[in-house]
């Protein structure tokens, strides 16, 4: 509303345009899809790239077997996360509902996975799973609802 008067005093019209309505509630939201979007590109890269410099640090065992299913595990996740980061940003100029469900998908999403890193992996005694590995994805999943819940 603040944006609305300081509009109207600014360039003393009693109106303001649907338009610049839009483009102000859309920015919210398109920032917020882009930085999910970008966050999951790159995450899809580690996870094509670097998971085999990554495993002795995931795993608390030396078996070879161990390490390989967890390498396989993430050449066969890493597309499922470019796609989804690339729907995030090829989709940052939809309408606010479209992309509020966007982003509501990957709340719902993001919950399960927390609920999986949180429940499973940190009670797996074959991971090292700590609280300070998921702290990106934490922050994301943080900005996501953020940003869900602000875009009107």
């Amino acid at each position: 509303m603040f944006y609305l008067n300081t509009m109207i005093r600014k360039h003393k019209k009693s109106f303001v345009s649907l338009k610049t309505i839009k483009q102000t509630t859309k920015m919210k939201t398109k920032i917020s899809l882009t930085i999910i979007g970008v966050f999951n590109i790159i995450m899809s890269m580690v996870m094509a790239f670097a998971i085999t410099d990554m495993i002795p640090s995931m795993l608390n065992t030396d078996s070879q077997e161990a390490a390989r299913m967890v390498e396989i595990m993430h050449y066969g996740l890493f597309p499922a996360v470019l796609i989804i980061g690339l729907i995030c940003v090829l989709c940052r100029d939809a309408a606010l509902e479209t992309a509020k469900k966007i982003l509501l998908a990957y709340i719902i999403g993001t919950s399960i996975l927390m609920y999986m890193f949180f429940a499973v992996f940190a009670n797996e005694p074959l991971m090292n799973f700590g609280v300070e590995m998921v702290i990106p994805d934490i922050i994301i999943y943080i900005g996501a609802i953020f940003g869900y819940f602000k875009a009107k």
